[in-house]
């Protein structure tokens, strides 16, 4: 009897989870490994996660190319052909994301690469920009072919190199050497997504339509070096500094661009009178010269082109006077601002005696519309837990490439995050909860599959 009790004792706990250890979704071991394979560019080394990933799709027999602009550098394409009414009979649906991170400076709480699972959540640098939406729709296709279900639609898997350089070595490469890759794309679904919690309650989704273009800027000036005793107030330093100094000066020009409008109107409805008077009258609210009345926090930025010096460099020795100085600066354009115009004003602002070198640029595009099946799958599958906007971001994502060709593409984010874990995009403990993550998986899911076999 002894002897049976302690044989059953041991087959209890063979079968029981160990203890700390957490239970974790298929999705969830997915990202882990991910975010383990450090992409952070420079240099990128894209190609390391392309290997993971394609093993994921060679599992699931999921076709696939490897491209690239540098072997070290790849972008993994993979397609999942339609099923009902003929091959790609109504097109196909583009899911994109980026495989590179920006770098992880010091100060993280756990290594930034270790791919950590604490206090509920899934932590490491690309957690929430962008590996997470990356992990969520191969998900989403995976499930889709694992079903059987009828697809009336093509989907293509993408995952792009160096998005957060400009995308010159992913989505602008690819669309520019192998544009057979999109053909018969009808919509793009991408980052950008914005969506807002208060206090544990989802109030809308955002569902990117319009945003600012980048006009990145590397300025340069040369003078005399020498020690750093020396009278030398025309240095190459001292002249970038008064240059930099009259450019950030100038008087800023406020705007109400039509996306802008837009995104506003569309969230009136869904603040307290006094806001929602103020968005229905932004246009008299906002004057060139500046609001006339207190707009809400954060709104600022998408009614101004911004300039923000972000490099600067001009010597590495405090007693030696440098003859060269250098400062980047990253110029954020509202949708309908003459990129040239902006340009010259900055050249004027910054004086003769400074180079300027346009570094990445982007024309003007038209706001994906909200009329097609893509924007009312997303209002059909989101709009119950809340309502659905199209929203108009600060920031740029590669969905701009495909606007300029006609091709609508939409910003999304299918997890519902509190400011203290988006805090982390750009920044040190970036992180997602696994609850969340798990939840934003299967929305996507339904999301594809009403897009893809409705």
């Amino acid at each position: 009897m002894i002897r049976r009790l302690s044989l059953l004792l041991l087959l209890l706990l063979a079968c029981s989870p160990v203890v700390g250890t957490p239970r974790i979704s298929e999705g969830t071991a997915w990202l882990r490994d991910y975010l383990r394979i450090d992409t952070t560019n420079p240099p990128g080394h894209e190609s390391r996660a392309v290997d993971y990933l394609a093993g994921i799709l060679a599992r699931e027999t999921i076709s696939y190319q490897r491209l690239g602009k540098e072997p070290g550098r790849q972008n993994l394409w993979a397609r999942l052909p339609a099923t009902a009414g003929g091959e790609g009979a109504r097109g196909a649906i583009l899911l994109l994301h980026h495989l590179d991170v920006v770098p992880a400076e010091s100060g993280w709480q756990v290594p930034p690469f270790s791919g950590e699972i604490r206090d509920g959540r899934l932590w490491g640098r690309g957690a929430i920009d962008d590996k997470s939406l990356g992990i969520a729709f191969l998900a989403a296709m995976i499930d889709l072919k694992r079903s059987g279900v009828p697809r009336t639609h093509d989907v293509i898997w993408l995952a792009v190199a160096d998005e957060e350089s400009g995308g010159g070595g992913g989505t602008a490469w690819l669309l520019e050497k192998h544009p057979e890759l999109f053909a018969g794309v009808t919509s793009v679904i991408g980052e950008g997504g914005a969506n807002r919690m208060a206090q544990d309650r989802l109030l809308w989704w955002g569902i990117e339509v319009a945003q600012k273009r980048p006009l990145w800027l590397e300025v340069t000036t040369e003078g005399r070096g020498g020690h750093g005793s020396g009278l030398n107030p025309w240095s190459a330093n001292h002249d970038l500094i008064r240059g930099l100094d009259r450019l950030l000066g100038a008087a800023p020009r406020w705007r109400v661009s039509a996306p802008a409008r837009t995104y506003l109107h569309a969230l009136a409805p869904l603040h307290n009178p006094y806001w929602r008077e103020r968005f229905l009258a932004i246009d008299r609210i906002v004057a060139p010269d500046g609001p006339r009345e207190m707009l809400m926090p954060g709104l600022a930025n998408l009614f101004l082109d911004t300039a923000q010096v972000t490099v600067l460099a001009g010597g590495d020795r405090i007693n030696v006077i440098p003859p060269r100085a250098r400062a980047q600066i990253d110029v954020r354009l509202l949708p309908d601002t003459d990129a040239l115009a902006y340009l010259r004003q900055v050249k004027e602002a910054l004086g003769p005696d400074l180079d300027v070198k346009v570094l990445l640029t982007s024309p003007p595009a038209a706001a994906s519309p909200t009329t097609t099946p893509t924007f009312a799958a997303f209002q059909k599958t989101l709009g119950g837990s809340a309502p659905v906007v199209p929203a108009f971001i600060a920031g740029f994502t590669d969905s701009r490439y495909f606007r300029q060709r006609g091709i609508p593409a939409y910003g999304f984010s299918p997890f519902a995050l509190e400011g203290p874990d988006l805090a982390g995009i750009h920044a040190v403990d970036e992180r997602i909860p696994l609850l969340e993550l798990d939840r934003g998986i299967e929305r996507t899911k339904k999301l594809l599959r009403a897009l893809a076999a409705p």
